[in-house]
């Protein structure tokens, strides 16, 4: 068990986890020093204390690699596998990419069957997903009004949000480039793969 924190030591705790969580490598002192407003050898000095206070070590060659310790310790990753490209845009089938894998906080996933995807095309950058990004879904076949799903129709994956009305489902993209696909009640071509959980993307 690490020494006290005063409540500032405890908040330079808390974004160092937080940043680490995010980006898989820790915040620099610059970035500690933005982030609170102080000079960057303050930043230094909190970060000495949180070591010396057994909270933290870290890697003298890698300033970036930090490991936490005892109750800062940061959970064990999640594996999601990326199954492969879901086109943001007209329907494609998905391209499997075998292998490849998203590590991530198991507090940003939730509950459930979890599988990522990697997008390609610009059709739902209205809600913020760009190419390249990766979507975080969580494996189901029913979804609520508005949100956002992957929908395989006629056996090709797309990225869409749904909207539920009397004679069918529509699903709308997020770009008013794009038209909206109107599916049927009843339709066997559609289905429900997943809700979109969460967007990943590497700066």
């Amino acid at each position: 068990m690490g020494r006290p924190l005063t409540d500032r030591q405890r908040r330079v705790l808390a974004f160092l986890r937080e940043f680490a969580l995010s980006r898989s490598f820790a915040p620099t002192a610059k970035e500690v020093a933005d982030r609170f407003g102080i000079a960057e050898k303050n930043a230094f000095y909190y970060m000495e204390l949180l070591e010396r206070k057994g909270y933290i070590r870290r890697a003298r060659k890698s300033p970036r690699r930090i490991e936490f310790l005892g109750e800062a310790a940061l959970p064990a990753p999640l594996r999601v596998p990326v199954l492969g490209r879901v086109p943001a845009g007209s329907p494609r089938e998905a391209i499997e990419l075998a292998g490849e894998e998203l590590l991530l906080d198991p507090s940003l996933a939730g509950e459930g069957e979890i599988f990522s995807l990697r997008v390609k095309g610009d059709s739902m950058e209205g809600a913020h997903i760009c190419e390249g990004d990766y979507v975080v879904v969580r494996s189901q076949e029913t979804a609520e009004d508005g949100e956002i799903v992957v929908a395989v129709v006629d056996g090709e994956a797309t990225v869409k949000r749904i909207r539920r009305h009397r004679e069918g489902i529509r699903l709308e993209p997020a770009n008013p480039a794009y038209a909206p696909l109107d599916v049927p009640n009843g339709s066997p071509a559609v289905r429900i793969a997943g809700k979109v959980v969460g967007v990943f993307r590497k700066l």
